[in-house]
């Protein structure tokens, strides 16, 4: 499964509890943890990874308008500069993982000479 493709669980479940949370935090920071647990004990099972993955989709969708992120957990941003903290941090990972995608493509070309 592509990562940014939910399943039905996860799009029909986890979505709506997801949002739920993050709008009733009140920019209160919420770890992934956190929010898996509070979903285990309502009776569904789920992880961080799919936490994720759902807070992902919310994001992509406009679900719940800004949602930040910090390593303290994801909250709906109060102010400008929470997002663009979060938009920038986002920016940064994409390069690295270029950086990565690179180093290896050069790695490949002499290893194998293509």
């Amino acid at each position: 499964m592509n990562f940014s493709q939910l399943n039905y669980f996860e799009r029909d479940k986890l979505v709506p509890l997801v949002c739920d949370m993050l709008t009733k935090a009140n920019g209160r920071p919420l770890p992934s943890q956190v929010i898996a647990e509070a979903i285990r004990k309502i009776g569904h099972h789920t992880d961080t990874r799919s936490v994720r993955r759902v807070i992902s989709y919310i994001r992509r969708e406009g679900l719940v308008p800004c949602v930040a992120s910090s390593p303290k957990g994801f909250f709906v941003a109060n102010n400008v500069r929470e997002i663009t903290d979060t938009i920038l941090s986002l920016e940064g990972r994409v390069d690295a993982i270029q950086e990565v995608i690179d180093a290896l493509r050069e790695q490949r070309y002499f290893k194998f000479n293509l």
